[in-house]
């Protein structure tokens, strides 16, 4: 029926109207739901930029149903309180040592929740290696030294994980020292390449 586009437009407008609902006065019930914003690798962030005055508010007895909630005004001039059903998940590789440089405000305002491998996950693979290579980075380097089981849950084989990514991190733990890292891969019972650098090994 459009022989315009500004006539097309306007009965396609007409046509969203019908199906939209009735205007009503009375208020309606929402049931109220949370909500959940997760910030990946926060201790690399710039935490004043990420929070600003939000870092005050963000703790549980200053939110909007808090024993003393607070309010802060935004540029736009609108106050703002942060909701009290908003959960803020913060992560971090602990083996990283920019980890000591975490704002000491940030660090209270946050339970701190360990994240271990799980060796209970279906579909890990050569787990035997990957338990054996953790006992040992647990005794030498401690627990946030521990190589992920997400490693051991690709498709790739054992040989290509552990020479393309194994090995490059232990010898970024270790330093580059390549008879420690040796004397791990061969406790953990992996035969490794005569005179190779970097280190490779050939087989299980």
């Amino acid at each position: 029926l459009a022989n315009q586009h500004a006539t097309y437009y306007f009965l396609v407008y007409q046509e969203i109207l019908k199906h939209l609902p009735k205007k009503n006065d009375q208020y309606q019930k929402v049931k109220k739901e949370n909500y959940v914003i997760i910030i990946d690798e926060i201790n690399r962030a710039n935490i004043s930029r990420v929070f600003g005055e939000l870092i005050t508010l963000i703790e549980p007895e200053k939110r909007s149903h808090g024993t003393i909630p607070l309010k802060t005004k935004l540029p736009s001039g609108d106050s703002f309180t942060v909701p009290s059903n908003l959960y803020i998940i913060g992560t971090m590789n602990t083996a990283d040592k920019s980890i000591a440089l975490l704002d000491i405000a940030l660090r209270r305002r946050f339970e701190f929740e360990a994240m271990y491998p799980n060796y209970n996950l279906k579909g890990i693979n050569d787990l035997d290696v990957l338990i054996k290579l953790n006992n040992q980075i647990i005794e030498s380097k401690g627990y946030d030294f521990q190589i992920g089981h997400a490693y051991f849950m690709c498709d790739d084989n054992l040989v290509n994980r552990m020479n393309n990514k194994i090995i490059p991190l232990l010898l970024e733990y270790y330093m580059n020292d390549k008879v420690e890292v040796k004397r791990i891969l061969q406790n953990a019972g992996l035969e490794i390449e005569k005179d190779s650098w970097p280190i490779r090994i050939m087989s299980k």
